[in-house]
């Protein structure tokens, strides 16, 4: 819902009463029944669906009914608190616990998340080598993408395993790379915590909103393809832990007639 409440719908809700609710996520209204006949009630509700969500009058439609109301686990994969969900019509609160993370996964899911890696898997020697070796091979990949002509796009994909940074370029002066949340994909989460999101974003990362990922830009009047690199390295660690002590593996992508 971060795209329909924005900060001025936010404070829409403010205004009306609302305060943000930490234990639900949500924004929560306390109301006293005595005080609110249902015409006033039903002119709030309509107050909060216009001020809120910018709901045209002409599509709103009522339900009216019993609900259980189910609790969702803290689910924190960019820094953000997510609420509760309301089972409606034949859902089950069985259907809902299942499915309140991210991503329903069970047990045996469980068992294949990567987990985060406390130490280097190699010697520091070797690590420094690797690194090194990475942060050309990424350069190489920018100075490529430098070369696109006309209305064209090129991308690359760079992956360590299972981790992925995705950058691009087209006419305009910028190079806008993506690292690949646990928003994005919920098999990362034990990797990828809001403690590594708060890190990103100290970087110049963007939390995941407009996009799922995390995102940033190179300003080709700020730098060279080796210094990118080098800031990209950077970012893979922070991002990835240990899993970036590992050779990269660069994909090209080009738009047609590219090359």
């Amino acid at each position: 819902m971060r795209h329909a409440l924005t900060k001025k719908r936010r404070a829409n809700l403010k205004d009306l009463g609302y305060a943000s609710d930490r234990k639900t996520g949500n924004f929560v209204a306390r109301l006293d029944p005595s005080e609110w006949p249902n015409a006033k009630l039903a002119g709030f509700m309509v107050a909060t669906l216009v001020g809120g969500y910018d709901v045209a009058l002409a599509d709103i439609m009522t339900e009216a009914g019993s609900y259980p109301a189910v609790a969702c686990p803290p689910r924190n994969p960019a820094g953000r608190d997510f609420g509760g969900e309301i089972a409606f019509n034949d859902r089950s609160q069985k259907d809902l616990e299942e499915n309140c993370e991210v991503a329903g996964m069970d047990d045996e899911d469980e068992s294949r998340l990567p987990k985060p890696l406390k130490s280097i898997p190699m010697d520091a020697e070797k690590a420094e080598v690797l690194v090194k070796q990475n942060v050309k091979e990424i350069g190489d990949a920018y100075t490529w993408l430098l070369g696109v002509s006309g209305l064209g796009r090129r991308g690359v994909v760079l992956s360590w395993g299972e981790f992925h940074i995705q950058c691009s370029k087209t006419a305009e002066p910028v190079i806008p790379c993506e690292i690949e949340s646990a928003e994005a994909n919920p098999t990362l989460r034990r990797v990828i915590t809001a403690a590594v999101g708060r890190k990103l974003n100290k970087m110049g990362f963007r939390e995941p909103g407009y996009s799922k990922n995390y995102i940033g830009w190179f300003r080709l009047n700020d730098g060279k393809p080796e210094d990118w690199a080098w800031s990209t390295m950077r970012a893979a660690l922070a991002a990835f832990g240990g899993y970036a002590i590992q050779p990269v593996t660069v994909e090209r992508r080009a738009t047609k007639g590219e090359t």
